[in-house]
């Protein structure tokens, strides 16, 4: 059973660093406590949203070169169950269930930000929801209208192909889905 739940944002206070604190090391254990509570609030989360809240939080504009292997070495040493999606890392919590959150409009998560087994489970949510075969077209509106998104822009229908291949979902013979 696939649920559906409320999409939050890691609260991190703000603190002023700069590049050459980070580089130095002096902030390892700071950034380290700031990708957790990310990770605990916003799990599963893309390698770049986690690391846009972080950098964000620290005052900093983007993370440059120098800095990129400082938050990678730091993000390795956590003890969270990390998985690929795109040739990007994603993190999880440990207790993580089956589950996708729609992002409401006073947060701000795009669907390029949103993992593919969040889709997944949004198309199963779906499915099951429904009870009934469906075709790609049908699910792909029921997709957007779920996620809360008001056009099936290309970033979005990009995310919905690739959850829609999933081998979690299953299909009829005509390639229509169904429960």
């Amino acid at each position: 059973m696939v649920e559906k739940k409320e999409y939050k944002i890691a609260d991190l206070e703000p603190l002023q660093a700069t590049p050459e604190a980070i580089i130095s090391g002096t902030l390892d254990s700071e950034i380290k406590e700031r990708m957790e509570k990310t990770i605990e609030t916003e799990a599963p989360v893309l390698e770049s949203l986690l690391y846009k809240r972080v950098i964000n939080s620290l005052s900093l504009k983007k993370v440059g070169s120098r800095i990129l292997p400082v938050f990678d070495r730091i993000a390795s040493s956590l003890n969270a169950r990390i998985t690929e999606d795109q040739g990007e890392r994603v993190f999880h919590k440990s207790d993580e269930e089956n589950y996708f959150r729609p992002t409401p409009d006073s947060a701000v998560r795009y669907s390029y930000q949103i993992p593919t087994e969040e889709a997944v489970h949004c198309l199963m949510f779906i499915l099951e929801r429904e009870n009934r075969i469906i075709t790609k077209s049908e699910l792909s509106r029921l997709f957007k209208a779920e996620l809360e998104y008001d056009r099936m822009g290309s970033q979005v229908d990009t995310l919905f192909k690739r959850a829609a291949k999933s081998p979690l979902l299953k299909r009829t013979g005509n390639g229509r889905f169904t429960n």
